[in-house]
């Protein structure tokens, strides 16, 4: 046998005679002796005497319902999985978390030191009593006090004894008397139950006497000031006085590691060890509370060892020797705790607690003790009881919190196999325990709570997990997931139908599109579906496939960007004020940011060489400049096991997939870049890197549709605007050289496949958003004097994204601007005006529109969407050919005329009105049902914008002329803007890439930063929230 078997021989021979006990010894006994202690025979007779047998009875039922519940949770826990050396700490950390966990595991810790100092004074104040009932026989006075603060002086002395044998002997001697201690435990309450019920018979008295006997005085409360305290208690302070008796619970966990079978063990030991308990103080409130007299009670504290049979001595002697042990116990297990907190690493103010070796607890003991010691400072118990019942009350709370998560959200690693678990129980445990927490003293429990909290937060910033190399499963995680899953099936469930019905910006109502043939569509889908291995449709499954989405409205609506981000051929971001416009739009409108770069697979050969070469010469990691320690963090770069790299093959643009090592190289070092920057623009989302082997479009395209996750995939897609040169070049000059024809050519090409990738966007429903940056773009971080100005240059209606998008950006933080100290400006009150200041230039289309009227009609649509904005009406492009650049031709048609849209009213006509050809399922509407996603502001805004006059004039000029008025407009009006926003062209059939992009390098030339929005249609921005 090797030495290496050899030591795990014994290893686990060791285990095995550790692991010797079993129900009893283990678990029964040792909950049985923490809960039968002090308040059993030192304070049930008072409680019952002030708040009478009745009343006592519920208390015991209620604080025994607390611990069945618990009962509960922790039997579920410890069948779930293995529980190593901290005990009720080792649940809840490896739960809940170490944040909870750790934050948990001190309120526990503090509430059993605690309980530690109650036993302590525990044993004074019954050395006190039984000096001052003999000296009350022998005729003299005693008040119970040798010397001022004799208490507070004998308990140090007490908590420093018993921490001394433990240092010397260790904790062995400790197990060894524990069921000494229990026997003395046993034969107490034997003794005073027997003379209990022989006072009532009339056989004994004990050093009672005949008028101390009185029946039926206790049954109901009868509260009087405490005649040594002189305070006057209430049915909360008996709550609070009683809690401790139960609290044992968690001893029976203690031995955990020494039991044979704990999933056994230890809810069977614990149930019993309740009802046994609970049985033995209803035993004695009735005894006592029936035939002792009130002031008997209230009077004498230690009345159970005055009544005892055959003699009060061994009562007497057994109560303090009782809670001598219960010392010690605490005295084995709080350090234990504390011990395992220390050891995870989690909390740095714990390390000098941390053990030097296995097994040691010397440090972990003298804290201990010194906190034991000071909280025996107060000199009672009543003072101390309440706050050890606070700390286990919410220690109950989180083991009933942390099983009734897990149950209900039934992660697959939660597979307890307790039977009589459910997660409803442990809520009603979690709710019961605080509730009773916070009927004690709500200023306490707010104050550990509030503790709790903080602590959590400062153990989730100051732990180190990746440097200790703890890595926890934390139920938060497990909920997170549950909560985004749940509501992911339910938007999925709201958005499976075909909507056939949209919402109106103006009346606010649903209005029907397009009524569903139930003969002749049904017969065209069965027809289709009979070709293949799709059954025939029934007109019951179309009807629900086209069933009306009830959930779907435009307030709703939010911009869920998918950013295209350029690269070059090394993986490097460019065009970087793309992401500042794509994180400005995330943090106003919260809705979900993706980042992708597609890579020119073509050309990814020698850079991805160059990546792996970087990548050898750092050791694993890419030089970032001044962020290398952040992108460490952000994206993991180690080397990967290169399981198909050939050393000897060349690298060429054949070798350069995704079957390659430098290739995934170059795709990870790319991501990790876009990653930082994310992170530098403040955004949240999510980052993908991809490559192509030429096909940007298809690449892009394939991006739109497979990006997301059902509802929540993107229903905006930013991109920049490119730059063709030999296309903007062409503008200045028409009679390019031959030596230029190539490179013409060349982009002519790519301008053709990034208007392909444009319109296929469109065609699947989604807004464009291409967007010209300039350096004076703000990003994160960055001040704009006084406040940023954004323009917003209206022609065409489009579902009013045009609208909605520049009010989300005015909102961000970059676009408030600062005061005169040049610091940000700060939003004081919610009423005052902040961030960016948003201009309308509302465009005239035809002459016959009335420039005062559409002021006066979209000022009042801005005051109904509640958007502040100044309107201002050009009228310089009325007579230009605009508007058919801006819409689709083929729904000019479709539009009523102005003697249409007067008689609107009548419903047939209505009908009549209707587009027959919508750009998207879901179009925006006017409130007299008309389509208004190709309309311009005067058709859209009624006809009262409209003057009489003759109905037909000629458009002059082309559409470079016409680009060429736009920016003219805009170049003056907005000289002083930051941004400008106006529509995107609308893409022509068979329209000519390189006259659209000459028309967008013209309407853009000479203005810093142009945002162009072509929206789906779909109406996005309603009159109320």
């Amino acid at each position: 046998m090797s030495a290496l078997s050899r030591e795990q021989h014994d290893n686990n021979n060791n285990t095995d005679q550790r692991r010797n006990l079993g129900t009893i010894s283990g678990v029964y006994l040792p909950s049985l002796q923490s809960i039968l202690g002090v308040i059993l025979f030192l304070r049930l007779t008072h409680i019952t005497s002030q708040a009478g047998i009745i009343y006592t009875t519920l208390l015991l039922l209620i604080c025994t319902a607390s611990t069945l519940l618990t009962w509960s949770s922790l039997s579920a826990i410890v069948t779930n999985g293995d529980i190593q050396s901290g005990g009720p700490y080792y649940i809840i950390s490896r739960t809940l978390g170490v944040d909870i966990g750790c934050s948990l595991g001190l309120l526990y810790y503090i509430g059993n030191t605690l309980s530690g100092s109650l036993f302590v004074l525990g044993a004074v104040e019954a050395v006190q009593h039984s000096i001052r009932a003999y000296y009350a026989r022998w005729g003299y006075g005693f008040s119970g006090h040798i010397f001022p603060h004799d208490v507070q002086l004998v308990s140090l002395t007490i908590v420093a004894a018993m921490a001394a044998s433990i240092h010397v002997g260790g904790g062995r001697y400790v197990t060894a008397l524990s069921h000494f201690f229990f026997g003395i435990t046993a034969l107490s309450i034997l003794f005073m139950l027997l003379g209990s019920i022989f006072f009532i018979v009339g056989w004994h008295t004990g050093s009672l006497q005949q008028y101390d006997r009185s029946f039926h005085e206790n049954t109901w409360s009868r509260y009087e000031p405490d005649p040594y305290t002189g305070v006057l208690p209430d049915i909360y302070s008996c709550l609070a006085l009683i809690y401790p008796s139960v609290t044992g619970l968690l001893s029976g966990m203690a031995k955990i590691d020494q039991l044979k079978n704990p999933r056994k063990s230890i809810p069977k030991g614990m149930f019993w060890a309740i009802v046994t308990s609970s049985a033995i103080y209803l035993m004695v409130t009735w005894l006592f509370g029936m035939s002792i007299s009130n002031r008997t009670l209230k009077v004498d504290k230690f009345v159970t060892a005055s009544v005892a049979f055959p003699h009060e001595l061994p009562v007497r002697i057994g109560v303090v020797m009782t809670c001598f042990g219960l010392v010690l116990g605490t005295l084995t297990t709080a350090p234990a705790l504390i011990a395992a907190v220390a050891a995870d690493e989690v909390l740095p103010f714990l390390s000098f607690l941390r053990p030097r070796y296995e097994g040691d607890k010397t440090r972990a003991l003298w804290f201990t003790s010194v906190i034991i010691g000071l909280a025996t400072l107060p000199g009672s118990l009543d003072h101390v009881s309440p706050f050890v019942t606070i700390f286990y009350l919410l220690m109950y709370s989180g083991v009933n919190a942390a099983t009734c998560i897990s149950g209900y959200v039934r992660p697959p690693g939660f597979r307890p196999t307790f039977r009589y678990f459910h997660w409803s129980v442990s809520f009603v445990g979690f709710v019961w325990c605080m509730a009773l927490a916070f009927f004690i003293s709500w200023l306490g429990t707010f104050c550990s709570v509030l503790s709790f909290l903080l602590m959590g937060a400062y153990i989730k910033k100051s732990r180190k997990l990746a440097a200790t190399g703890m890595k926890w499963g934390t139920l938060g995680s497990a909920v997170r997931y549950n909560i985004v899953s749940s509501a992911l099936n339910s938007l999925a469930k709201s958005a499976s139908a075909v909507p056939t019905e949209v919402t109106l910006s103006m009346s606010e109502e649903g209005r029907q599109l397009k009524n569903f043939s139930s003969s002749e569509d049904i017969s065209v889908l069965s027809s289709n579906a009979g070709g293949g291995g799709v059954t025939d449709i029934t007109p019951e499954e179309v009807a629900h496939l086209h069933s009306t989405n009830a959930d779907f409205h435009a307030k709703n609506w939010r911009p869920q960007i998918l950013t295209i981000v350029d690269v070059d051929a090394n993986g490097n971001p460019t065009n970087l004020k793309t992401l500042s416009l794509a994180s400005q739009l995330q943090q106003a409108g919260k809705g979900i940011n993706m980042v992708i770069a597609i890579i020119d697979q073509s050309s990814t050969a020698k850079a991805a060489s160059v990546a792996s070469a970087v990548d050898e010469i750092c050791g694993g990691t890419t030089p970032l400049d001044d962020d290398q320690s952040e992108i460490s963090g952000l994206s993991s770069l180690a080397p990967l096991q290169d399981r198909w790299r050939n050393e000897e093959e060349s690298l060429s643009a054949a070798s350069s997939g995704m079957d390659h090592y430098d290739t995934i190289k170059l795709i990870q070092r790319s991501k990790a870049l876009l990653m930082l920057q994310m992170k530098r623009e403040g955004m949240d989302g999510f980052a993908e890197v991809s490559t192509t082997d030429g096909k940007f479009f298809e690449a892009v395209w394939s991006a739109v549709i497979h990006t997301g996750l059902g509802p929540l995939s993107p229903n905006s897609i930013l991109l920049s605007l490119p730059s063709f040169l030999t296309i903007e070049g062409s503008n200045n000059n028409n009679n390019a050289s031959e030596t230029n024809s190539l490179a013409h050519e060349q982009s002519r090409i790519k301008a053709e496949n990034y208007l392909r990738t444009i319109n296929g966007i469109l065609n699947l429903g989604k807004a464009v958003i291409l967007f010209k940056s300039s350096p004076s773009y703000p990003q994160n971080g960055d001040i704009i004097p006084d406040r940023g100005t954004i323009d917003i240059w209206w022609i065409v209606h489009d579902g009013g994204l045009l609208l909605l998008l520049p009010f989300l950006l005015s909102k961000h933080a970059v676009w408030f601007g600062s005061g005169g100290d040049g610091k940000r400006k700060k939003n004081r009150l919610r009423r005052k005006t902040v961030g960016a200041k948003l201009r309308l230039f509302a465009v005239t289309t035809s002459p016959r529109e009335n420039a005062e009227k559409l002021q006066k009609a979209v000022t009042e649509h801005l005051e109904r969407v509640r958007i502040q904005a100044d309107v201002i009406v050009v009228e310089d492009l009325a007579r230009t050919d605009i508007a058919q650049y801006m819409r689709d031709e083929a729904s000019v048609d479709d539009i009523p005329s102005r003697d249409m849209m007067a008689s609107s009213r009548d419903q047939t006509l209505k009908d009549k009105m209707r587009i027959s050809r919508p750009s998207n399922p879901v179009a925006s509407l006017r409130k007299d049902g008309i389509s208004t996603s190709h309309m311009t502001l005067g058709e859209v805004f009624s006809s009262d914008c409209y003057e009489d006059g003759p109905s037909n004039f000629t458009h002059s000029g082309d559409g470079i002329q016409t680009a060429t008025v736009l920016n003219e407009m805009v170049r003056r009006e907005s000289h002083d803007a930051n941004l400008v926003v106006t529509n995107l062209p609308f893409i022509q059939k068979d329209h000519d890439s390189e006259e659209y992009f000459k028309f967008l390098y013209t309407v853009c030339e000479g203005i810093d930063n142009v945002m162009l929005v072509r929206g789906s249609g779909a109406e996005v921005i309603t009159a109320y929230a």
